[in-house]
């Protein structure tokens, strides 16, 4: 614009760019919150953290080896390739009346010759040497160094008790009970066995720490308790479905791990026909804790989400240790699986891989499950974003409403065809990130219209079709044979 200084004859065009393409989509920044306990012996609060990005400060924090820190070491791994998305970690304290959960390495015989012993708590592994005529006592005392000496092993090593290392986790609960113990020799003449860990119980409450989340639009929980607790799935339900009403508008899926088979899991997640909040993250057999392979499963699911949100993502949980071969589940067993609300996985190589990432929706009376996948939750959160990323401008709130036939000169007046066009930009841009399957059907059913009883109010309606993702191929090959000609 020329200065009104300017008095002299000239004809002045200013060139400047301005975006009048309102409503262009974006995607909603991922963000997780974890819930989970500290050690027994760790002194923190119970304040929310918004972590550094740093496992080692989080064990510093709550107590290295509980699982906030063994989360933290699968969202934060030393060799990168962790979470890009902020991770806020809301801490529980053990439950009163809870205990710990207990275990054992048990030695016996007289090693004819030097060897060697791998044992793995938790999915951490450590080394011992085995001398030749070593007591078991002595053996025992090798493997309690080796345990004591690396700090987040998950579970605190007593003293030799005869042939047997008592072990303890380091946090009260069920979820201690989840720690697998295994442990491999190579030295003649001795034995080695464990007793699994038992004993654990009682949960700490997380209404606090979900209370304690507030305004901020955490994408996705990490529960770091046991899956197979029906009330506290319904408690998880609850804040979930409030989430996603339209007052709060911050849609949340919560995830939890599980190395259970399909009859155990499913015997949890069967009932849960109507639950589009909670989800499992599974790794059938696999010797790690079940909230570990959730927190990795995360970190490929929530980076997909922020770089590519109409993506499933099927990724390796590297790392981490798959089950058996002969644990693993074939394809009629998966079908099964999903058709009663459990996530299913696969093994590659000696990888586990997410296969189906569903939540635990399964109505009987839809034919086509509208909350099953995951991936269909987070494009569903993107475009609540993107509405309310125009609908909470502030250009649009508390600006003078219009009719659209009503010339006005008003700069900041709004008028019905403006947020028409804001919702028609924003419906082709999401069906041109694959978050829509088509832009056509959503502008020819689009409603914007002030309301006929309020003239404060504008009623909309954004309907869509959602694009869906190749899950299922089915090819048919026909062949025959060519005969030469007679």
């Amino acid at each position: 614009m020329l200065p009104t200084s300017a008095i002299s004859r000239v004809t002045g065009v200013n060139v400047e760019h301005r975006n009048f393409n309102k409503g262009g989509a974006q995607f909603l920044p991922q963000r997780l919150a974890v819930i989970g306990a500290g050690n027994d012996d760790a002194v923190y609060d119970t304040k929310k953290h918004l972590s550094s990005g740093s496992a080692d400060a989080i064990a510093q924090r709550y107590g290295y080896g509980s699982p906030l820190h063994l989360a933290a070491r699968q969202l934060f791994p030393d060799g990168g390739g962790g979470a890009n998305f902020p991770v806020t970690f809301f801490p529980l304290k053990k439950a009163n009346g809870s205990t710990a959960s207990t275990g054992a390495i048990f030695c016996e015989g007289l090693p004819t010759a030097t060897g060697s012993g791998t044992v793995t708590i938790g999915g951490i592994e450590t080394e011992f040497a085995i001398i030749e005529r070593q007591s078991p006592a002595q053996i025992l005392a090798a493997v309690k160094e080796r345990i004591a000496g690396r700090l987040e092993m998950p579970v605190i090593p007593s003293e030799i008790q005869g042939s047997d290392l008592p072990l303890a986790a380091k946090w009260s609960g069920n979820t201690g009970n989840d720690i697998v113990i295994q442990i491999e020799i190579n030295a003649p003449g001795v034995t080695f066995g464990i007793r699994s860990m038992t004993g654990g119980a009682v949960d700490p409450d997380v209404d606090g720490a979900l209370r304690d989340i507030g305004q901020i639009w955490e994408t996705f929980i990490l529960s770091c308790l046991s899956y197979n607790n029906q009330s506290r799935l319904n408690i998880y339900k609850t804040f979930g479905e409030g989430r996603w009403d339209q007052m709060e508008k911050m849609g949340c899926l919560i995830a939890h791990g599980c190395t259970d088979n399909f009859e155990t899991r499913t015997a949890v997640t069967s009932p849960r026909k109507n639950d589009h909040i909670n989800f499992l993250i599974t790794g059938v057999g696999s010797p790690e804790i079940p909230f570990v392979i959730a927190a990795r499963g995360l970190v490929n699911i929530m980076n997909t989400a922020n770089r590519n949100p109409a993506l499933n993502d099927h990724g390796l949980l590297t790392g981490l240790r798959a089950g058996p071969d002969e644990e693993q589940e074939n394809y009629t067993v998966r079908n099964n699986s999903v058709h009663n609300g459990s996530s299913t996985s696969i093994k590659s190589g000696n990888v586990i891989a997410l296969n189906d990432t569903i939540t635990m929706w399964h109505p009987d009376n839809e034919s086509v499950k509208s909350r099953r996948y995951v991936v269909d939750a987070v494009r569903l959160m993107n475009i609540v974003f993107n509405i309310r990323l125009i609908m909470e401008n502030p250009m649009v709130k508390g600006a003078p409403l219009v009719p659209d036939d009503n010339p006005t000169r008003n700069p900041r007046a709004v008028q019905p065809k403006t947020i028409r066009t804001a919702m028609m930009n924003l419906a082709n841009d999401l069906a041109a990130f694959a978050i829509l399957a088509t832009s056509e059907f959503t502008k020819e059913n689009l409603v914007v219209r002030i309301s006929s009883m309020n003239p404060k109010r504008l009623d909309l309606q954004f309907p869509c079709k959602l694009a869906g993702n190749v899950e299922v191929s089915s090819t048919d090959i026909f062949f025959g044979f060519y005969f030469g000609e007679a």
